[in-house]
């Protein structure tokens, strides 16, 4: 847990500081919030709270999770059609090609729970 949140602050830090030209880095990078998709149905009412979102930096084409999401599997999603699938890095960050520019939704699994956020590439 130390770990994780020593994680967290070292993105916050990274989001407010300012780089070695003297520039703000915090228009460069944007807190994602993916959120659990609930899969029940109408004959299976909800029992329980819905797990807390996931945070994520975006910085460009570049995504960093917190560590202990690393080997989790993410997808870049357009109109329903996978275009790109990766799995997050030991450092907790993924790449996501260039050349995908636009509006996408990511796709977070985590065990078998979905999480998903809109994003612009």
């Amino acid at each position: 847990m130390r770990k994780i949140t020593q994680t967290l602050l070292l993105m916050l830090l990274l989001a407010i500081s300012s780089n070695v030209k003297g520039e703000s880095i915090v228009d460069e990078t944007i807190c994602v919030q993916l959120r659990y998709n609930d899969p029940h149905d109408e004959s299976h009412p909800i029992t329980r709270i819905p797990p807390a979102p996931i945070s994520a930096i975006q910085s460009d084409h570049v995504f960093t999770f917190a560590e202990y999401l690393a080997g989790e599997t993410i997808e870049v999603v357009s109109d329903g059609t996978i275009v790109y699938t990766s799995v997050i890095g030991q450092d907790g960050m993924v790449v996501v090609p260039d050349d995908l520019t636009g509006y996408f939704t990511l796709v977070l699994y985590v065990g078998d729970k979905m999480y998903s956020a809109e994003v612009e590439l």
